[in-house]
């Protein structure tokens, strides 16, 4: 998937604000003024099941604003976030599985970009199919 327009930052997970601050100098009775904030969204997942027992996630997204002039240097410009998994199904209620999830956040102007590792370990157990050999 892939998206693109402006003020459209409410409906993508990472995104702070819609509206930034415009410098307008030039207008002595409104010398600032909101504009809507232009976002470019880019998602891309696959899942896959290696046999009845085991499946895989990989996904990768990415939110990069087109910041206004009169934001703050620390303001959100770019983020990215990307996982994969290798989960294991012993019978159908039990899921049990490891997920290694990436994610980067890059600032408007002062230079701040950092990167985040976690690794996950997770079981999950559904109880409405019970136990079913």
């Amino acid at each position: 998937m892939v998206v693109y327009g402006a003020g459209i930052q409410n409906y993508m997970n990472d995104a702070p604000i819609d509206i930034g601050i415009k410098n307008n100098f030039s207008n002595p009775t409104s010398p600032i003024k909101g504009v809507a904030l232009p976002a470019l969204g880019i998602v891309s997942f696959l899942d896959h099941n290696w046999s009845e027992r085991f499946s895989s996630s990989i996904g990768y997204s990415m939110l990069n604003i087109e910041n206004s002039d009169a934001e703050k240097p620390s303001d959100f410009h770019q983020g990215h976030y990307a996982l994969t998994n290798l989960l294991y199904h012993p019978v159908p209620s039990v899921t049990i599985g490891s997920e290694f999830q990436f994610g980067r956040r890059v600032n408007f102007k002062d230079g701040f970009n950092v990167n985040d590792y976690r690794l996950q370990f997770s079981f999950k157990y559904d109880w409405k199919k019970g136990f079913e050999f």
